[in-house]
C-alpha cells in the first residue's frame, strides 16, 4: 500500500498469515499480540488479536455471590474494561465491538450473545471441550504447547489463563492449565491470569518486514476524518 510522499509504505494487517506477531503499545510499551484470522465473527468482524502473554493472575470472579456468570464478572471487566485504555488512543479506535457466544452458567446450559471490545477466548475457541460450545475454533490452537501463556515480565514462566467458559457447577469455570491442558477451579481461585483477544479494523497498515524479534509494526490507521493516522518517528500524526 503506497500512502503520501515521505509515509511508510506497508501492507493490510488482513494479508498476515495468522500466528503473525504485531506489536502494539500498552502504556506507550512495546507488546506483542498474535494473529489469529479474518472475520473469524462473521463477515466485517476484522482481524482477531490475541496478547501473547498473560497478565498476573487473577480470580475468574472475584465477586463470589456472582459465582460463575461471566457478564461483568473479574475477568471481563480486566479484558473489557482495564486492558483497552493501556492501548493508544488510535488502536482504540480501530477496535470492533464483537459478537460473541458465553454460557449462561450457574447450571444454566441456555447461550447468549453478546458484545464486546476485548474479551477473554473461549473453551471452544482454544480448541478445548468444555461444558459448552461457545463459538468456533481458531485454527491457530492445535495442540497443548499452541495454548501455553507465559506470565508478563517473563519467557519461561508458563501460567494458568482465564478463558470466559463457566463450569456445570456454579462455582466453578475453565482455565488452560501451564501446560496448555484443560483444568477447572473454583471462581473465587487466583488462577484465571486474563489473556485478552479483540478485533482490529483490517484496514489498519502494518509493515512490509518483521522487527529483530520477529513483529510486523504498525504504520498507520484510518481517522475519523477519512484520513490516517501514521507513526512518524514514534509519534501518531494525522494526515488527510
Amino acid at each position: 500500500l503506497k500512502k503520501k510522499e515521505g509515509w511508510t509504505v506497508g501492507q493490510l494487517l488482513s494479508n498476515l498469515a495468522n500466528g503473525s506477531l504485531i506489536k502494539l503499545n500498552e502504556n506507550g510499551h512495546p507488546e506483542q499480540f498474535i494473529k489469529l484470522d479474518n472475520d473469524h465473527y462473521g463477515t466485517g468482524t476484522g482481524v482477531t488479536m490475541l496478547r501473547k502473554k498473560a497478565y498476573t493472575q487473577t480470580a475468574w470472579n472475584a465477586a463470589s455471590t456472582y459465582y460463575n456468570v461471566f457478564i461483568s464478572c473479574t475477568l471481563d471487566n480486566i479484558c473489557d474494561g482495564i486492558f483497552p485504555q493501556k492501548l493508544d488512543e488510535e488502536i482504540r479506535a480501530c477496535m470492533l465491538n464483537t459478537p460473541i457466544v458465553v454460557a449462561q452458567g450457574m447450571n444454566v446450559a441456555n447461550l447468549h450473545t453478546i458484545y464486546r471490545k476485548a474479551f477473554p477466548l473461549s473453551c471452544t475457541e482454544v480448541g478445548l471441550s468444555g461444558w459448552q460450545t461457545e463459538g468456533r475454533a481458531f485454527s491457530y490452537f492445535t495442540d497443548n504447547a499452541s495454548r501455553i501463556a507465559y506470565l508478563d515480565g517473563t519467557d519461561n514462566t508458563a501460567v494458568c489463563w482465564g478463558p470466559r467458559s463457566p463450569g456445570s457447577s456454579a462455582e466453578g469455570a475453565y482455565d488452560v492449565g501451564a501446560s496448555g491442558a484443560l483444568d477447572y477451579n473454583y471462581v473465587s481461585n487466583p488462577r484465571f491470569a486474563a489473556r485478552p483477544a479483540f478485533n482490529l479494523k483490517s484496514s489498519i497498515v502494518v509493515s512490509n518486514n518483521r522487527d529483530s524479534d520477529g513483529c510486523y509494526t504498525v504504520e498507520s490507521t484510518p481517522a475519523q476524518s477519512n484520513g490516517l493516522y501514521v507513526k512518524y518517528n514514534g509519534v501518531w500524526r494525522e494526515t488527510g
